[in-house]
């Protein structure tokens, strides 16, 4: 599993594509409009966060219960969706079965409050990785921020932590103190904290990084 970097190849300021693919929560074909609205959102949310992940990952599994715990803190004003694009066939476990366990697992499938319906964070399949390339996807978790007018505005890392493996173990790195911590979201904290004060993006971004993801041949 290389370590790769998010890549610029989106600019900020970068409309975001359109998509639709089926929620193996809900099992239903979701597009780009139907998780949120825009302007027009009908849920005055401002903003919408894709979250391109792994049901395998260690840098996903790493982040994923504060992903998840910032995910819900903001619901009702940031739309989040999750996207795998992994080649099932060489990973079996990030095929709809693998998905479906790790969204379930993290309560994705629950509506966020008791007012509303469906997911709080849809997970949506994409194995034909025309999302993917799309977005300019280069990793997993890559995370793309974008506001009612669905403008880029944040496409970094989720934060400054990175999970300590077995092979940093082999190789003879020493377990950092603040580097192989527990997740806690700062970086994407700040930058939703920013779109929802009105104010320009972040100008200093922090490319992700994680594992790559898993083409096809």
């Amino acid at each position: 599993m290389a370590r790769t970097p998010s890549n610029f190849d989106l600019p900020l300021g970068t409309t975001c594509p359109a998509f639709e693919l089926e929620c193996v929560l809900c099992n239903k074909a979701l597009g780009r409009d139907d998780i949120f609205g825009g302007v027009d959102d009908q849920l005055c949310r401002k903003g919408l966060l894709v979250a391109f992940v792994s049901a395998h990952c260690p840098f996903v599994l790493h982040m994923q219960d504060a992903f998840t715990a910032l995910a819900k803190q903001y619901a009702g004003s940031i739309a989040t969706a999750c996207i795998c694009s992994n080649d099932a066939q060489q990973f079996p476990e990030d095929g709809p079965e693998g998905m479906r366990a790790q969204g379930i697992r993290l309560g994705w499938d629950k509506a966020f409050d008791k007012n509303s319906e469906g997911c709080t964070i849809p997970y949506l399949h994409d194995p034909s990785q025309e999302t993917a390339r799309e977005f300019h996807a280069a990793c997993t978790p890559d995370l793309y921020l974008f506001n009612a007018q669905y403008e880029l505005v944040y496409h970094a890392q989720f934060d400054a932590t990175r999970p300590y493996r077995q092979s940093d173990a082999n190789a003879g790195v020493e377990r950092h103190p603040t580097i192989h911590a527990e997740a806690h979201g700062a970086d994407l904290r700040a930058a939703i904290e920013v779109l929802l004060a009105g104010q320009p993006p972040l100008p200093n971004q922090t490319p992700s990084l994680g594992c790559n993801i898993k083409w096809r041949d």
